[in-house]
């Protein structure tokens, strides 16, 4: 019985000091056509899906560019807060954008929960479809798992007294 409480208890401590991750991901759906010189511009927004601020330790956005067929070349530019290149990138080609949130994408997405993306058609014309950020966030343990820890040590000492008093 002691030992059964004494690896429950060390149990629950080393679940206690351990940070889980969790993922957030938010989906636009949009289907925008633009031609050369067009930008289009919109923001994700992970407030809604119980995101912390600060929490946020990677990232990945996802955007789907779909040729419309013609034979003209296309170059897009995809830029992600601030032109900069920190993520965004320019594209030849309608190809999908895929790319890892780098630090200043990543330090604006953790002051605020809000990304902002522009896409930008240099030559030629295509769609913007769906956009998919990742987030991998940080979520500490709740501090209930602390408490229950602490009422089985408080049994645990309860029930040793008895047994010394009997």
């Amino acid at each position: 019985m002691l030992k059964t409480i004494g690896l429950t208890l060390a149990g629950l401590v080393a679940s206690i000091s351990v940070a889980h991750a969790g993922l957030i991901t938010d989906t636009i759906e949009q289907n925008h056509y633009l031609s050369t010189w067009q930008s289009y511009s919109y923001t994700h927004n992970i407030n809604d899906d119980g995101f912390v601020l600060g929490s946020a330790i990677s990232g990945n956005l996802d955007i789907e560019i779909r040729d419309d067929k013609d034979r003209w070349w296309e170059f897009s530019l995809v830029t992600v807060e601030d032109f900069d290149f920190d993520t965004g990138s320019f594209r030849f080609y309608a190809n999908d954008f895929n790319n890892e949130l780098e630090l200043e994408a990543l330090a604006a997405l953790n002051s605020d929960g809000l990304l902002d993306v522009t896409v930008t058609s240099l030559l030629g014309d295509f769609y913007v479809g769906k956009s998919v950020l990742s987030v991998i966030t940080e979520v500490p343990e709740p501090g209930t798992i602390a408490l229950v820890g602490a009422g089985l040590f408080g049994l645990f000492v309860a029930r040793r007294r008895k047994d010394a008093n009997a």
